[in-house]
């Protein structure tokens, strides 16, 4: 067993050691990696149902530079340990708020600079791109997804309008008369840009050597995937006009889209002028000699490895040790405006208007205000975990099954005065199915601060934590639209501004 050991390589060594603070990574990170197996194993629907395939390729990438790497020999980085270190960090900060796609950004900044540091700066060129050709698969991408919902349905709409469809829009609706189309996220896009991301990238890296070229290559995939769905969502909708709705491509349009792209990326190939095609790329020559493992550079290795695993213990350790102060209580006090105010006792609820907020302590309490219907809606929560937050996907404005939202998105409105505070909320507008429609201003309190953005929430959550105030709720008003909606607008711009002062002494007690 001596013998072999040292015959081992200091190249083999390293490779060892890597492999084992890889495997650390995986325990010690796994609750990004099981969502990270759990996203990727929704092989039906989804954005990353590639996941496995892109990790696949990045497996071969790495092997097909097998002959590269054989030929450069490992040297321990210790000036990457604070890009280590900041990684580890960030994907603290993202456990901590709960956002998982930045949980995934950090793991693979975690991968990455422990290969850089293990390897070294000449293997980091070589395995970068293989390594960060993962982020294909991870959710990042996901804000793209409105913005390209709203410019496809501008593109359609004005499309349609220029050969003659008599079009009209309201939000992402697009009518016309024999029926409506509405632009879903699903209709972004967002799924062919990402195939032609994955795609137009490993073509580039495996085709081509110029960065420019590689930088094109890309550019022309992104233009075409756009394209694509732009002509997929315009055909669906002329042919609709013009088949009175009755075409199958109007019900069945996804595999229209997979069929332009497929080819216009043929198109593509085809007029590939190869400019700046790769010859064979030259062998790097070794930058030293195989070391042995009885030489100092094994001590190098064990070094650097130990203080990668201290970096690595360090957000798990955090995690583990946290300790957030627990519920107070499991009812929300609230002092309302009194009779005197025009606002009567707590009335019997129904509208039956109810935001949906899994694990919050909630409080709605209905009232006549001034002869309107007003409903108040509070969801707090003590302390935010996993599932468990003010922010989450999976909450709702409104119980859909009974009242859908009429805007497409929330709007933003800035309520001026002193009694409001110059508050900002988001509004929406609700209906059910008997047309009746309420008005709905919400917004957020996280950690004492006040915000409508759902970004900048996750930020305030953070420094709530730092700051040992780890509180966070959601305050929604509603009132019963009965004629015109500027006036149920000035209604509810007096009873925002009334309700200030009990909301900042907003508290929770036991029942």
């Amino acid at each position: 067993m001596n013998s072999r050991v040292k015959n081992l390589s200091g190249s083999s060594v390293a490779y060892l050691i890597l492999a084992a603070l890889l495997l650390l990574t995986l325990v010690l990170y796994q609750q990004t990696v099981l969502y990270l197996n759990s996203l990727w194993s929704e092989i039906s629907i989804g954005e990353y149902a590639h996941g496995y395939l892109v990790l696949a390729i990045s497996v071969y990438l790495v092997f097909s530079n097998r002959k590269k790497l054989k030929n450069i020999t490992p040297r321990p980085a210790y000036s990457v340990l604070p890009l280590l270190f900041i990684s580890v960090l960030l994907w603290l900060a993202a456990v901590l708020v709960d956002v998982e796609a930045a949980q995934t950004v950090g793991l693979l900044l975690v991968v990455l600079t422990l290969v850089w540091s293990m390897l070294g700066h000449a293997m980091i060129k070589q395995l970068a791109f293989p390594i960060l050709f993962i982020s294909f698969a991870i959710p990042i991408w996901f804000p793209l997804s409105p913005l390209l919902q709203d410019i496809t349905a501008d593109v359609v709409f004005w499309a349609a309008r220029l050969v003659n469809v008599p079009a009209l829009r309201e939000e992402n609706m697009i009518l016309v008369p024999s029926g409506a189309f509405s632009i879903e996220e699903a209709c972004s896009g967002l799924r062919y840009l990402l195939a032609a991301l994955t795609l137009g990238s490993l073509y580039a890296y495996m085709n081509y050597t110029s960065l420019w070229a590689r930088v094109g290559v890309v550019a022309m995939a992104i233009v075409t995937a756009i394209l694509a769905n732009f002509l997929r969502v315009f055909i669906v909708v002329y042919l609709g006009y013009v088949t009175e709705m009755q075409h199958p491509w109007v019900e069945d349009h996804l595999m229209l889209g997979w069929y332009l792209f497929g080819g216009l990326v043929a198109i593509l190939l085809l007029f590939d002028a190869r400019f700046y095609k790769a010859g064979k790329a030259p062998i790097e020559a070794a930058d030293s000699k195989p070391v042995n493992i009885i030489t100092t550079e094994r001590v190098r290795y064990i070094y650097i490895s130990i203080l990668c695993a201290c970096i690595l213990l360090i957000g798990p350790a955090v995690i583990y040790r946290q300790e957030l102060p627990s519920s107070s209580g499991s009812a929300i006090k609230l002092a309302l405006p009194s009779s005197e105010a025009g606002w009567s006792e707590p009335l019997t609820d129904t509208n039956y208007w109810q935001p949906q907020y899994t694990g919050a302590i909630q409080m709605k309490s209905v009232h006549r205000v001034r002869g309107e219907d007003v409903s108040l809606f509070i969801a707090y929560y003590p302390k935010q975990k996993q599932g468990v937050e003010v922010i989450n996907d999976l909450n709702s404005i409104n119980n859909k099954k009974i009242w859908k939202n009429v805007y497409a998105h929330p709007r933003v409105r800035q309520l001026a005065g002193k009694e409001t505070k110059n508050l900002v909320v988001l509004e929406q507008l609700i209906e059910n199915n008997k047309k009746q429609r309420r008005l709905v201003w919400y917004w957020y309190n996280v950690g004492g601060q006040l915000t409508i953005n759902k970004y900048e929430a996750k930020v305030m959550q953070l420094a709530g934590l730092l700051a040992a105030q780890p509180q966070a709720y959601m305050i929604a008003v509603s009132i019963a639209v009965t004629a015109d909606i500027v006036q149920a607008r000035g209604a509810m711009l007096t009873i925002i501004g009334e309700l200030q002062g009990p909301l900042a002494k907003i508290s929770v007690i036991d029942e």
